[in-house]
């Protein structure tokens, strides 16, 4: 570990940590940021993504030096007071603790799939969900009942700060692949023996108690739509089956995250 201390929002060294509010151009960059003590340990246990630098106050160093102990040398550990953030935040920013990462190179979704392929494998395909706060709680469930991978077709980035803060760092260690569409990677699904599982809002479709009774032993590809539109009838016209969460009556629907999480418990058993 390389600790540097820093006093200075203009201090050279900061030059990516003052472009918090650009997320677009870190991103262009191939960077991303991290943040949170939870989220930075994830970051580096996880091993994906290579940490460039962080930046932390003290109480925060001494809570992570055992982590931060494996890092190689030469990646520079900032040391700031609790004020510096703030300023680089713009807003009294309380967490004390930032990194930036390198996203590297994508995954892709034959290697994705194949490595969930087997007895009761799940995944999770998202389809124009955009919202970081569904993407990061949806990988959050994922990551929680045992989800293999995510698959998103347009929609959100698993890397956007917000993003990766409500998912307590689920996106840092569940795989996941952008795709550019939807067809392909249905016959892909398709062809590993993978059942589309489609999430819709309709009493005819298979009520989420009964997931594990249907599909045991089988890999399962829960796909999910955005909120508003859903599941449009060319993503529909390619799943083998529908599911649905039963609700009270006069209820439409369950924000994407919710039903996410319900369903994943429920395809939980599956193995």
């Amino acid at each position: 570990m390389s600790r540097e201390s820093v006093a200075s929002q203009d201090d050279s060294r900061l030059g990516d940590y003052r472009q918090l509010s650009r997320p677009d151009r870190l991103a262009s960059r191939g960077l991303f940021v991290a943040e949170s003590r939870h989220v930075l340990r994830s970051l580096v246990v996880g091993g994906r993504f290579r940490l460039r630098s962080a930046l932390l106050t003290e109480p925060a160093l001494d809570e992570l030096s055992e982590v931060l102990d494996e890092l190689e040398p030469d990646i520079p550990i900032f040391v700031a007071p609790r004020s510096l953030f703030d300023d680089l935040a713009g807003y009294r920013f309380g967490r004390g603790c930032l990194a930036i990462a390198e996203r590297g190179s994508p995954l892709l979704a034959p290697g994705l799939i194949d490595a969930a392929t087997g007895r009761g494998g799940r995944l999770v395909v998202l389809d124009r969900v955009a919202n970081p706060d569904n993407v990061g709680s949806i990988f959050r469930n994922a990551r929680a009942f045992g989800a293999a991978g995510v698959l998103l077709i347009g929609g959100g980035d698993p890397l956007y700060r917000k993003a990766v803060r409500v998912s307590m760092g689920a996106t840092l260690e569940v795989p996941f692949v952008g795709c550019p569409a939807w067809t392909p990677l249905a016959e892909t699904l398709r062809g590993a023996g993978f059942t589309r599982l489609a999430a819709v809002v309709d009493s005819n479709a298979i009520p989420a108690a009964e997931l594990a009774e249907r599909f045991a032993g089988r890999p399962v590809a829960l796909v999910l739509g955005g909120e508003g539109a859903g599941l449009g009838a060319e993503v529909l016209a390619q799943c083998d089956a529908t599911t649905t969460v039963p609700m009270a009556s006069g209820i439409d629907s369950l924000n994407v995250a919710t039903a996410s999480g319900i369903l994943l418990h429920h395809l939980a058993q599956l193995s």
